[in-house]
């Protein structure tokens, strides 16, 4: 813009010269002279009037065109603003329900888990207290066994060799008596 601007005022100004320097060097009379350079002057004139408003024209439309090319770009800004925040509070959404989706499923992972280690805990528990029972029963079997057993060898036995085996046999006997009579109550 600034290109052309200094160009027509250079064509002006260059044309203005040539038109003076012609008529001074032209044999013609003062008034004819006079007559011819008014003449030259209302051209050139007219000329700078029709620059002008060509200038102006140009200038109008350069503006309209800008004027037009900023609102097409400020709308497509605010369409392309408007499909970005949409499509990032649809991206927002899913990632939200989501997060919700997964933390449900965590919870109820942790809450099966919980609930399956208490069921383990609850068998494992009656299984070692009906083991332990069970053990504890045939223990007792087996030492009762025992002591008939050896009651029956004692009372075999001449009593001169057995009186201190004999002793234990009465004591753990009234042991495993007392031990049953507590079991009971």
């Amino acid at each position: 813009m600034a290109k052309k601007g200094g160009f027509f005022l250079g064509a002006i100004i260059g044309g203005s010269a040539a038109a003076i320097a012609a008529l001074l060097l032209a044999p013609k009379s003062g008034k004819e002279l006079r007559e011819d350079l008014a003449n030259q002057a209302d051209d050139l004139r007219e000329k700078a009037y029709d620059y002008t408003d060509y200038a102006v024209q140009k200038g109008a439309e350069l503006s309209s065109i800008a004027k037009e090319k900023a609102e097409t770009l400020g709308d497509q800004a605010k369409e392309s603003l408007d499909k970005a925040q949409d499509a990032s509070g649809d991206v927002l959404n899913t990632l939200k329900k989501q997060t919700e989706d997964l933390s449900e499923i965590f919870k109820k992972t942790a809450s099966d888990v919980t609930n399956q280690f208490d069921d383990l805990e609850e068998d494992l528990s009656d299984d070692i207290y009906i083991d332990a029972n069970e053990t504890a029963k045939k223990a007792k079997e087996t030492v009762s066994e025992g002591i008939s057993e050896a009651k029956e060898v004692v009372e075999q036995e001449p009593v001169k060799e057995v009186p201190r085996e004999k002793k234990k046999l009465v004591k753990i006997s009234k042991e495993v008596k007392k031990d049953n009579s507590e079991e009971e109550k």
